[in-house]
């Protein structure tokens, strides 16, 4: 730690960690959450049924709608960060949004690769086969965040190598019409104005029996990043990176009868960014960048459209998703200063345009009951159309271009067994047989040299899970073993030296995570702590290697093993007063060094060691209207950037955020006030590869208000 205040908060929160977790890890569990009203325990559905959380042998952190509208969260940023075992560290650009979970990782964002974290939006997998792009969907009139770290790939899938984030939606209530209402003001230092309007209504159509819930938003991120003139060249424009994403979301729900639920649901969102996030610290100034001699943006258009049917069969659950979305990721980034530039003084750039199209659907049928035997058995398949165009913006012809499709089949058929050996002693087996056909159609040409491919290949994985739960009434105790992997993928064809070669296809990757719980409850609930502890061993890592020509490839190879612990926390410690607090530590090197990529004891980029988050709500009295205020502070501990085969990696990270929020509730009318990033602090998040000093960095101070109406 290179900051004296990052000891101070540290050393200070130590004690508030034995009483304290946020929020999050007591609002449940990943799928959805609720409270049984008789005993206010609370019921999760991270195995797809519902369950008690001491019930549940997984880590799972959640951030409820209350969290994330005290935060007034938008996306990622707001709420990954502080949940420990997660790592979330934005290369500023819609492909460089790069999720995490337990330091595996291997620092890179390739387009070539899988993600290592499963992404979910309600029940429909959103992250692709093929092309780091993890879709940042707006929280707004969401019900919860749930994060389940660790793999489960025999529930959740390819990409849940090191855990999954579900995004869970509100459903239409068949009863009650409810709404909300919300609009935020924002001043970023030295930056541009933001702001943001809301609103969600639901109503029934028929009572009991029909309803419908309405959702749009639109977000206005101020710009922050000036672009200079250096000689002459290029324009200057200050705060040159403002955002704007605008959306909505109809939902439908139908009971027509006591035993069937048929919800229907479209979402829209749409994304456009003025540039990139990034700026060159060391090379020109602090918030500053350029000279640019193009014009940069980026644009992410994304709709999908779901149907879910659960219909009771009194000994089951029957359930059946069905899903279809369409998306279109854009960006022009300006090079004209970087080595990709082989017309030195002239306008040059990259442009890549990522449409996809994928149909799935599962179907799960979920025992119901009593009896001491449990059992889930499902089937999923889905349909993948990926391309990626990109390429110089100048130049001639041949000179640097790119046109790759793809095609995935996927089928996949899982199953899990419980069985209760005693009232509180619960041991489960399950497993998850994936087989999935890739095919890839390259047409590409580096330096004029053409690289042509058509090429199919197949690939199957078993992934099985083991876990012992014990519940002892306000606790629990477990022990599981899982196993998580990544499709494997077709390399694009590169130019090589003689004699030189790279795999055509590189297989998938795995690992297995062994990990030991507890989930505690003391003084009448007054003080919770969950605490897990892993060890993960990963082998036939993707790794990204360099040929002799300096273009990259992707090859299988070298073991990692990771280990740590994540510990949360709540102490209410008093009626109106609650600490919350979380701790996390990963320590991930390479077991078995990558020639010429990573030495023997290697730490994994990406990850820092160490994580803390805590937070001080106070409510009170104002006027005779509830009001209260909150202090947020995370510290994000170092970690490399990227593997160094001589020297010291270069670091990131290491910082300490704090945030200031108050609020008063008049009625029905929420009026709110908050400061982010309240010491402007200014961490190298992550580093460019292709525009040597550039960097990504945390938003620069913010102050703000919000008025919210809920009926």
């Amino acid at each position: 730690m290179r900051h004296a205040t990052a000891l101070v908060a540290t050393s200070a929160m130590v004690p508030l960690c034995l009483l304290s977790t946020p929020a999050l890890a007591q609002d449940g569990t990943a799928a959805a959450a609720t409270e049984d009203g008789a005993n206010g325990e609370i019921v999760v559905t991270a195995t797809k049924r519902e369950e008690s959380i001491l019930d549940v042998p997984i880590a799972v952190s959640v951030v409820g709608a209350e969290e994330l509208e005290l935060k007034n969260s938008s996306g990622f940023a707001d709420y990954l960060p502080s949940i420990p075992g997660v790592q979330f560290n934005p290369g500023g650009g819609i492909f460089q949004n790069n999720i995490a979970m337990r330091g595996v990782s291997d620092g890179t964002v390739s387009f070539l690769t899988q993600q290592t974290t499963a992404l979910y939006l309600d029940d429909t997998a959103l992250t692709l086969s093929q092309g780091a792009i993890n879709l940042d969907y707006s929280v707004f009139a969401v019900d919860q965040i749930n994060v389940i770290k660790g793999p489960n790939s025999t529930l959740y899938g390819a990409a849940a190598l090191g855990g999954t984030v579900k995004v869970i939606t509100r459903a239409p209530s068949l009863t009650e019409t409810r709404g909300s209402v919300k609009a935020t003001v924002s001043q970023i230092r030295r930056g541009d104005l933001g702001y943001s309007a809301a609103a969600s209504i639901s109503t029934p159509l028929s009572q009991g029996k029909a309803a419908v819930e309405v959702t749009g938003y639109y977000n206005r991120r101020g710009g922050y990043l000036d672009d200079v003139t250096v000689g002459g060249l290029g324009t200057a424009e200050e705060n040159a990176n403002g955002t704007e994403t605008y959306g909505a979301r109809l939902a439908l729900r139908f009971a027509p009868s006591d035993a069937m639920t048929v919800d229907l649901k479209g979402y829209y969102q749409k994304y456009t960014a003025d540039g990139f996030d990034l700026y060159n610290p060391t090379g020109v100034g602090d918030l500053k960048g350029g000279p640019k001699l193009i014009d940069e943006f980026q644009i992410d258009e994304f709709a999908l459209g779901t149907l879910s049917i659960n219909y009771d069969l009194g000994f089951a659950d029957l359930v059946s998703v069905s899903s279809y979305y369409d998306r279109t990721a854009e960006t022009q980034q300006d090079l004209s200063f970087s080595f990709l530039n082989f017309f030195p003084g002239q306008p040059q750039g990259t442009f890549i345009v990522a449409p996809a199209e994928v149909f799935s659907q599962e179907v799960r049928l979920v025992s119901s009951g009593d009896s001491p035997l449990k059992w889930l058995l499902g089937g999923y398949y889905s349909k993948e159309n990926y391309s990626e165009t990109g390429g110089l913006t100048a130049g001639p012809p041949g000179l640097f271009d790119s046109d790759s499709k793809y095609k995935y089949t996927t089928y996949a058929a899982f199953a899990e067994l419980g069985y209760d050996i005693t009232p509180e002693l619960n041991f489960t087996v399950g497993g998850r047989y994936t087989s999935y056909k890739t095919r890839a159609d390259l047409d590409s040409s580096i330096f004029f040299i053409p690289g042509v491919l058509v090429r199919e290949d197949k690939e199957n994985d078993f992934s099985p899970r083991i876990a012992l739960n014990y519940n002892y009434g306000n606790g629990s105790l477990y022990a599981q073993a899982s196993r998580g992997f990544r499709l494997g993928q077709i390399n694009i064809p590169i130019p090589t030296l003689p004699g030189e070669s790279y795999p055509p296809f590189f297989g998938a990757d795995s690992l297995w995570n062994y990990e030991v719980g507890a989930k505690t409850r003391w003084l009448d609930d007054a003080l919770s702590a969950n605490l897990a502890i892993y060890q993960i061993d990963w082998k036939d890592i993707q790794v990204t290697r360099t040929g002799g020509l300096g273009f990259t490839f992707i090859d299988n190879a070298g073991k990692a093993r990771i280990r740590g612990f994540e510990l949360e926390t709540v102490a209410r410690l008093s009626p109106t007063t609650t600490w919350t607090g979380n701790v996390g530590h990963i320590d991930a090197q390479i077991v078995e060094p990558v020639p010429g990529v990573a030495l023997l004891g290697a730490q994994l980029p990406g990850s820092p060691r160490w994580t803390v988050s805590t937070s001080m709500q106070q409510d009170f009295d104002l006027g005779g209207n509830d009001a209260y205020v909150r202090g947020d502070l995370l510290y994000y501990g170092e970690y490399d950037d990227a593997f160094a085969l001589v020297g010291r990696p270069a670091e990131n990270g290491d910082y300490v955020k704090i945030d200031l929020r108050a609020g008063v509730t008049l009625g029905k009318v929420d009026v709110g006030v908050f400061a982010t990033n309240l010491t402007d602090t200014r961490p190298i998040i992550t580093r460019n590869g292709f525009l040597p000093g550039y960097v990504s960095t945390i938003q620069p101070r913010t102050i703000g208000a919000s008025l919210g109406f809920t009926f």
